[in-house]
């Protein structure tokens, strides 16, 4: 029953964490919603994205791999974590490797409209885990790794390759918050 309820847990948060991005996405949306700057940037951005989207995607994969690098040495092969992810019959670990799917959002349709609720939150679920993953490892200074669940014996980690994984993951969130900020600017202008 313990593990119904963890799963119950983490199904709500993964939906909690998706709302609260997808306001973010909608402040950034009418941030830029009638501003002539904006919309020259946003065409040239459009333009720079439609023709080079295997470099954007492949900056993607690489900004969002190395930040889920340090996430799951910290976090998920730290001690007792991984139990969390065992408990949670391995759903937990969308929640740590979310971040690596933005690589295909520069391959996704224009049409902001057309999209189903699940795409609206899956979307909103990558941004949002990748928001809180690079938020978490800029916050949390310990760069202790426990090798065990009693937290008995650990070795220190790299505090710059932490700090680098999680301003990698917040710039994927960036990303992927005036994506979609400006992929719904698009439709709402037609």
């Amino acid at each position: 029953m313990g593990f119904l309820v963890s799963i119950g847990i983490l199904v709500l948060f993964m939906i909690v964490i998706s709302t609260l991005f997808n306001g973010v996405v909608f402040g950034l949306h009418s941030l830029i919603l009638n501003k002539e700057l904006v919309e020259d940037l946003t065409h040239k951005s459009n333009r720079f994205v439609s023709s080079h989207k295997h470099l954007i995607s492949f900056s993607l994969l690489v900004l969002s791999g190395f930040g889920v690098r340090q996430v799951t040495i910290y976090y998920l092969f730290s001690g007792a974590y991984f139990w969390f992810v065992i408990f949670t019959f391995g759903i937990l670990l969308l929640l740590y490797f979310a971040p690596i799917s933005a690589m295909f959002l520069p391959y996704v349709k224009k049409e902001y409209e057309c999209w189903s609720w699940f795409s609206k939150f899956y979307w909103n679920f990558i941004g949002s885990s990748s928001l809180l993953w690079g938020l978490l490892m800029l916050i949390d200074t310990s760069t202790k790794i426990y090798a065990d669940e009693s937290g008995g014996t650990f070795h220190y980690g790299n505090h710059n390759l932490k700090i680098l994984g999680g301003l990698c993951l917040i710039i994927v969130s960036i990303y992927v918050a005036t994506s979609l900020a400006a992929r719904k600017r698009t439709v709402s202008q037609h």
